[in-house]
């Protein structure tokens, strides 16, 4: 399995932004602010983005087009996803 923290862009610093492979299906992508509070900041609720958790991704970029708003994307990252899984191919 990969995982990979990427940088927020400019306005979404409050958001944890990962990518990565599963080698039990899919290529995967969150974006989520875990300081969010219900309570204290009630009128601003984060956007939130999860794929690849239950539908199977086998395309990294789309994985990276849903985090793209979010975060600067390194121009390798692709790349480096398809080795990963080329190196841990899907279990059967």
């Amino acid at each position: 399995m990969s995982v990979y923290t990427l940088t927020p862009r400019p306005g979404y610093e409050r958001y944890t932004i990962q990518v990565g492979w599963n080698p039990h299906r899919t290529y995967f992508a969150t974006v989520v602010d875990f300081a969010w509070d219900l309570v204290t900041d009630h009128d601003n609720p984060p956007d939130t983005v999860r794929i690849g958790l239950i539908e199977t991704i086998l395309d990294p970029t789309e994985v990276l087009l849903a985090v793209e708003p979010y975060a600067d994307i390194p121009a390798d990252l692709a790349t480096t996803l398809r080795a990963d899984q080329a190196a841990h191919p899907v279990r059967r």
